[in-house]
């Protein structure tokens, strides 16, 4: 996952202190957020079994709800090749009807890669009317992804070895002291972060025992020249025997030699930002954060209408 989120107010926070103006190296102060691990793919393939259009709906119902298990899936036709990404083939088989007259399908999944090498597998029975089945149903195509979905997720995150927060809105958050800075910098920085985190989903603790992941931030400050700064922060989100699951990260600029009172003054500037991005870390916002790739950076150009003589209204007295 990569995101962009502005800490605007950084630089309007510590432009006072400084006697010459504050010089940016961008207009939107970057930040970014991303997976450590790369996201696993999968190429669902509609399955055997069932007529072409009712095959096509089971793998695009299939790819919906692997997306929505933070899968990278798309519909494919079942063909080997090169590459990292799997395969999932299915096939639906017609058992005998039921003393009511219903007839249950069997879905087999094969998890193959991109070779077609066979990893696992996965089967359910699946319950409907023939014309459940031939006129698309919902109900019937909902049941068959989300009962699909997960148990692959989970096949090939094992086989992946991929490490995905899960329920972070229940699972405590620790916070590590922060690296890079002196104590007394440091602290204000760390007291901010946890009380913009706390207005947050993300359940902040002090217990390790209560404690899920740890979230350990990193200052690194290199001369910017004309009496600054660059200040870069990387917020790691890790799992509790520290193996990183995801970060993010903080550019500015700031007055060379900035002690405590400064970053004491930054502080809830960088805090409400770096919530908000690790908020796109555990996917509990969705779509593009300020300063993103999808969005537009700076300020918006300056638009200016044609006059149109004898149309417009008059001026104001």
């Amino acid at each position: 996952m990569r995101a962009v989120l502005s800490i605007l107010g950084v630089a309007v926070a510590l432009a006072g202190c400084a006697d010459a103006p504050l010089k940016r190296t961008t207009r939107w102060d970057a930040y970014y957020a991303s997976a450590a691990a790369p996201r696993p793919a999968i190429r669902v393939t509609p399955p055997e079994g069932t007529t072409v259009p009712m095959a096509k709906l089971i793998a695009e119902y299939v790819t919906d709800y692997l997306k929505k298990e933070d899968i990278a899936a798309s519909v494919g036709d079942g063909g080997t090749g090169a590459g990292k990404h799997y395969l999932l083939n299915g096939r639906a088989a017609l058992l005998a009807p039921d003393e009511t007259g219903r007839r249950k399908r069997v879905m087999t999944w094969m998890l193959s890669d991109a070779q077609g090498r066979v990893i696992s597998s996965h089967t359910l029975a699946v319950d409907g009317t023939e014309a459940q089945w031939d006129y698309g149903d919902a109900q019937v195509l909902t049941s068959i992804g989300l009962n699909t979905a997960a148990p692959v997720a989970r096949l090939v995150r094992a086989e992946v070895g991929t490490k995905v927060p899960v329920d972070p809105t229940s699972r405590g958050l620790l916070l590590d002291p922060i690296t890079g800075l002196d104590a007394a910098a440091a602290g204000p920085v760390a007291d901010a972060l946890a009380e913009a985190l706390r207005g947050t989903d993300l359940l902040v603790t002090g217990d390790p025992r209560q404690a899920t992941y740890r979230l350990a931030g990193d200052v690194l400050l290199t001369p910017g020249g004309d009496g600054f700064d660059d200040v870069r922060i990387v917020w790691r989100v890790l799992t509790m025997d520290r193996a990183e699951i995801g970060h993010a990260v903080q550019e500015n600029r700031m007055v060379s030699g900035a002690g405590p009172e400064l970053w004491a003054r930054a502080a809830p500037a960088i805090g409400e930002a770096a919530a908000v991005g690790l908020e796109h870390v555990f996917g509990l916002r969705s779509g593009p954060p300020p300063g993103a790739p999808e969005r537009n950076m700076g300020e918006p150009p300056p638009i200016t209408l044609p006059g149109q003589p004898g149309r417009a209204l008059p001026p104001p007295q």
